[in-house]
């Protein structure tokens, strides 16, 4: 059966797949036609009965999650050893890759272990790991962002879909889980058309006041434990994480998930209603520790992405919260935005992929669209806003469109030197892109082009490493505008490079800030 090709005389090459039935007439058909076609005598199909003792072990359990197979199916191609590299050689190959393409959408997996960088191989890396391979391309692109290990089996570089992480926030008793489950039903429901999954998950078993002593020794315990309920629900596509007690948690954790969006919903109920709930046995925590700040000690330099109001009985205002806030994080047109966005290798310097932000606007529909959704997602009054402003090209482009739509007054701020005195001026520190660190940059806005105390968004084009932003916020700042007066509103954020925690180190966590996209990337 083997052809004598273990003494050494040939050479081979073999791919895997796993069958259910093999007796069903189609796969009959196709193992019959695989047969008929092999190149040479020499080239065989090797079925293995695999038994029950395969279910044994949950797919999820090992690597290894192709669990549900009765046969084994070996497809090898044979030529003598003094045929390598000719045309009978590549003749045997091609048939193994043929018979394997036939048997894939007949197939329950296949064998990971046997393939390699080959294009062809990366429909097979498909079926390769069942329900695990989204965890292995993650633990692929963490372990090993540069692709040292090139020759390894092929995983997808990326997430097919982004994932949305809420983060259910609230003192004890607010309906935090209640409210989770809530939108959970609420986004399966209109998401399964997608595809796509939502679940809940609670973050407490963590939460005692053990854990609270073993942070003390371990200072990187609480993302240690984040990061491990991302990857316990790699298969889900939005995620509610209920319990979290971390300060500022998008700032101090976004930065670990940098290809998903990051939000917080903070649940707020009066202490009438949470002393109501704790008294039916709705309480969330029942360890009885504070999940937050007391009333009226709340943090002034930090703000969730929203505050849910939870004091009606029933699911409707939930319900309507999540069609009003949430659901729109799906639109289509935020879609068609993000593949407006070219990406450009090494440029300006070699290891940063360029996220071409600028080029939405030169493509056909593309600055009306973008214009569109900044406008929808803001989630202020745009009647009580005062002005728009917007430092340079990469604000200038997006918001001077945005102003003329929503009928507010422009505020340019500009290089030191290309506005006429008297202005207010604030040093920029150099990005991680555009300047070097020897330079200095000063940032200039006109001393009356904001009435102290007026309502302002800022636009701009990206937010990554935050300094632009801080920049233009401290020279808010000094022309008599709060902190809590601004919006912010970005095309693109980059989590990797903790824009967000920048801001909350300068005193800026209490800006509201909105971004139409998320990369993962530098």
């Amino acid at each position: 059966m083997h052809g004598g090709h273990g003494g050494g005389k040939t050479s081979s090459f073999k791919r895997c797949l796993f069958l259910k039935s093999i007796g069903s007439v189609n796969v009959a058909k196709a193992l019959v036609s695989a047969v008929e076609t092999r190149p040479s005598p020499l080239c065989y199909l090797h079925l293995l009965q695999g038994g029950g003792a395969v279910a044994d072990v949950a797919p999820e359990a090992t690597a290894f999650g192709c669990r549900d197979w009765d046969f084994a199916c070996v497809i090898t191609g044979v030529w003598s050893r003094d045929q390598d590299g000719t045309g009978e050689a590549r003749a045997a190959v091609r048939w193994v890759y043929d018979v394997a393409g036939d048997l894939l959408p007949l197939s329950t997996g296949a064998y990971g272990a046997d393939l390699g960088p080959d294009p062809r191989d990366a429909a097979l890396a498909v079926k390769a790991f069942g329900p695990n391979l989204p965890r292995l391309a993650r633990l692929k692109h963490t372990s090993d962002p540069g692709n040292v290990l090139a020759y390894a089996c092929p995983l997808p570089k990326a997430p097919m879909e982004q994932k949305l992480i809420v983060l259910v926030t609230g003192e004890s008793c607010a309906g935090k889980d209640y409210c989770a489950d809530v939108w959970v039903s609420v986004l399966t429901s209109v998401l399964a058309a997608h595809r796509l999954k939502a679940r809940a998950e609670e973050h407490r078993p963590a939460l005692s006041r053990y854990f609270k002593a073993q942070v003390r020794q371990r200072p990187r315990l609480p993302e240690e434990v984040f990061l491990r309920v991302v990857d316990e629900a790699v298969d889900a596509h939005v995620l509610f994480i209920t319990g979290m007690r971390d300060e500022a948690p998008v700032p101090s954790l976004s930065h670990l998930v940098p290809g998903s969006r990051l939000l917080e919903v903070r649940v707020e109920a009066s202490r009438e209603q949470r002393q109501l709930r704790r008294g039916h046995g709705h309480a969330d925590d029942e360890d009885g520790d504070k999940d937050g700040k007391e009333d009226g000690d709340k943090d002034d330099n930090s703000r969730p992405s929203f505050i849910f109001i939870n004091e009606s009985t029933g699911s409707e205002a939930a319900t309507t919260f999540s069609q009003r806030h949430l659901l729109p994080l799906f639109d289509e047109q935020l879609r068609r935005l993000a593949s407006m966005v070219r990406s450009v290798p090494d440029f300006p310097r070699p290891a940063i992929e360029f996220r071409h932000v600028l080029d939405i606007s030169q493509q056909p529909g593309g600055l009306a669209t973008c214009t569109s959704l900044l406008q929808s997602h803001f989630a202020g009054d745009w009647a009580k806003v005062d002005a728009v402003a917007c430092c340079e090209i990469g604000g200038l482009v997006y918001a001077s469109a945005l102003a003329a739509r929503v009928h507010v007054p422009l505020a340019l701020i500009r290089e030191a030197g290309k506005l006429p005195p008297p202005t207010v001026s604030v040093v920029k520190a150099p990005s991680h892109v555009s300047a070097r660190a020897s330079e200095e940059t000063r940032f200039e806005m006109g001393c009356h082009v904001v009435p102290r105390g007026a309502s302002v968004v800022v636009v701009d084009d990206v937010l990554a490493t935050g300094k632009t932003l801080c920049a233009v916020l401290q020279l808010l700042r000094g022309a008599g505008i709060r902190a809590g007066d601004v919006s912010v509103m970005v095309v693109a954020e980059f989590p990797l490079h903790r824009g967000r925690q920048l801001l909350r180190s300068h005193g800026f966590g209490g800006v509201e800030i909105r971004s139409l996209l998320v990369f993962d990337g530098v």
